[in-house]
């Protein structure tokens, strides 16, 4: 192994570059790594066929980082675990079954499966800084919440879904989720220092909250890319694996709280979007806002596409209704062979797994970090990139 490793204090700082990276494409490598320190990283770990091939902190503290919404894809593991060992009776089992307050109306359909799918129907705000964060409990937040959509029909990210799910875990297995995934998933995988936000009633977050070494995170990838299996121990059946990553009815792009990227992948403004934005907007804005009809690789060929055809005053105008779209709104259509699988949370934590060329790759950063990136790039690409290594 080639490797500079400098002790200052009571840190560890590092670069290490394993020989395994020369199974790497350098180009492609090279382009991640200098992408990683433009955005003010704090670690990026890359495994190859079960092997460290390159690990970097960047000259920060090696530490626990919260995987913020790439948390929801440990909870996704941890229902899997619930299943295997016979908590909860199947995903379709209804979530009354558990909580009875929800045996009335609509929500008595609302099953363990619609929660992992984001298909509850569940009201929602999208930012949650705005309602769950300060909720003093979020699981009576969850079972209090409206209803939207008629169960199972329409796929709308939630986060009172995800962490339902974490009082799913403790209703049924008696412990709270943090150390129900202890018990059962990270002692076995040698995770000993992890931490998990609270809300004030002591409920871990579903949706957000894990604090985990990013080595540490690798290894969730690494027990994906190997069918669940640990060191010669089945630690999570190969068909809740084989489920969990299965795509979703609703939405092609998602599977149980996994993101799934396909070989060509594009959005669709359709006219379903266009007349949903007409309601929030006066007609003159309506009209321009009708123009930008077709599909996209994604939000950055929108926009570029919009600043092609619309004036400076028309781009404003446009500009003020855009920033409620959000990719999640807009309907995917999905070319190809799956290529891999990404836990994904906010300002850009990642956890991907690439099983055609046997490849996790890990990207994680802290708040502080993230505040000095100038344009406030998440590596949106590297969902890409990685397919090439």
């Amino acid at each position: 192994m080639i490797a500079t490793k400098y002790i200052l204090g009571a840190f560890l700082f590092c670069c290490s570059i394993n020989l395994n990276a020369q199974q790497l494409n350098k180009v492609i490598l090279d382009s991640i790594i200098s992408q990683s320190q433009r955005t003010n990283s704090n670690a990026l770990i890359i495994y190859k066929d079960g092997n460290i091939a390159y690990e970097n902190y960047f000259n920060n503290a090696v530490q626990k980082i919260e995987a913020m919404s790439a948390t929801k894809s440990v909870v996704a593991i941890g229902i899997g675990i619930l299943l295997d060992k016979g908590f909860i009776d199947s995903l379709n089992q209804p979530v009354y079954t558990i909580y009875p307050e929800w045996k009335q109306g609509n929500k008595k359909f609302i099953t363990i499966r619609h929660l992992l799918e984001h298909t509850s129907g569940l009201q929602n705000v999208p930012n949650a800084g705005d309602e769950v964060e300060i909720a003093p409990d979020v699981i009576q937040l969850a079972l209090c919440a409206e209803l939207d959509d008629k169960p199972g029909t329409r796929y709308s990210y939630n986060n009172k879904s995800s962490n339902l799910l974490a009082g799913i875990i403790e209703k049924t297995a008696k412990l709270k989720m943090d150390a129900f995934l202890d018990k059962y998933l990270f002692k076995d995988l040698g995770i000993k220092n992890f931490s998990w936000r609270k809300d004030e009633k002591g409920n871990p977050y579903g949706m957000a909250g894990l604090q985990i070494y990013p080595k540490d995170f690798a290894k969730i990838g690494l027990l994906i890319l190997d069918n669940g299996n640990w060191n010669g121990k089945q630690l999570i059946s190969a068909a809740w694996i084989k489920e969990m990553l299965k795509p979703s009815p609703n939405n092609q792009n998602y599977g149980y709280e996994w993101w799934l990227t396909y070989e060509n992948m594009y959005y669709s403004f359709d006219d379903e979007l266009i007349n949903a934005i007409k309601n929030e907007t006066d007609e003159t804005t309506f009209q321009l806002i009708a123009k930008l009809k077709g599909r996209y690789k994604g939000m950055k060929d929108l926009r570029e596409f919009a600043q092609k055809i619309y004036s400076p005053e028309e781009l404003k105008l446009v500009g003020k209704i855009m920033q409620k779209v959000q990719p999640s709104q807009m309907k995917t259509v999905n070319d190809g062979e799956i290529l891999n699988y990404t836990a994904s949370g906010y300002l850009g934590q990642y956890l991907i797994i690439v099983p055609k060329s046997k490849t996790v790759v890990v990207r994680m950063i802290t708040s502080d970090n993230f505040k000095k990136i100038p344009n406030n790039s998440t590596m949106e690409n590297l969902r890409k990139l990685v397919n090439e290594l």
